[in-house]
């Protein structure tokens, strides 16, 4: 696979004029982070949408992915990716930084939900009492809470469980799984 299609939100700050032009946003692309990406390696594809200060565009970034096996009869596994010209990353070390970023993310979503239920807990007195998340958002959206929060950043649902006058919120953490030790846990 030599090209990925990856959507980025541009924010206009920064940026010389009204409206984005391609060059400016492959320009803008090419300094994320210092990466020193070779313009030449990010392609924009189009500009979906525009306001006055969001843009999206869709873009096409050169990626290299490096494979290894321990040996000739062991099936091949992803070991490593280059994005432009740049220096190889260890999938394991990506996986690690998007897997922190996510969780940085669910953290953020459980906090908005417990505020939510702390304003309603304000207002009846007592936690909401739901079987699921989305009986939960369905009672605290919109008068309790202002973003729908549902998922976790891997896209699972947020499980909440009421005991007593006491609740806990779970994410199943990047594997998926309930249960296990990448479980992030909220209590109340």
């Amino acid at each position: 696979m030599r090209h990925a299609l990856l959507l980025l939100f541009i924010m206009l700050s920064g940026c010389s004029g009204a409206r984005l032009s391609s060059d400016e946003a492959r320009k803008k692309i090419t300094e994320i982070g210092s990466s020193g990406l070779i313009p030449e390696s990010v392609e924009i594809r189009r500009v979906v949408s525009q306001n006055d200060t969001e843009v999206i565009a869709e873009t096409t970034v050169a990626l290299a992915f490096q494979f290894r096996r321990t040996n000739a009869s062991t099936p091949w596994r992803v070991a490593a990716v280059r994005l432009g010209d740049r220096d190889w990353i260890s999938l394991d070390e990506l996986l690690a930084a998007i897997n922190e970023g996510r969780r940085r993310e669910t953290i953020a979503a459980m906090e908005k939900l417990a505020a939510g239920i702390a304003n309603y807990r304000r207002s009846n007195g007592t936690i909401p009492v739901a079987a699921d998340i989305v009986v939960l958002t369905d009672m605290l959206h919109p008068q309790y809470m202002s973003d729908l929060v549902r998922t976790d950043g891997w896209g699972h649902p947020i499980r909440y469980q009421v005991a007593g006058a006491t609740y806990r919120m779970t994410s199943d953490g990047p594997d998926g799984v309930q249960g296990s030790s990448d479980d992030i846990v909220l209590p109340d």
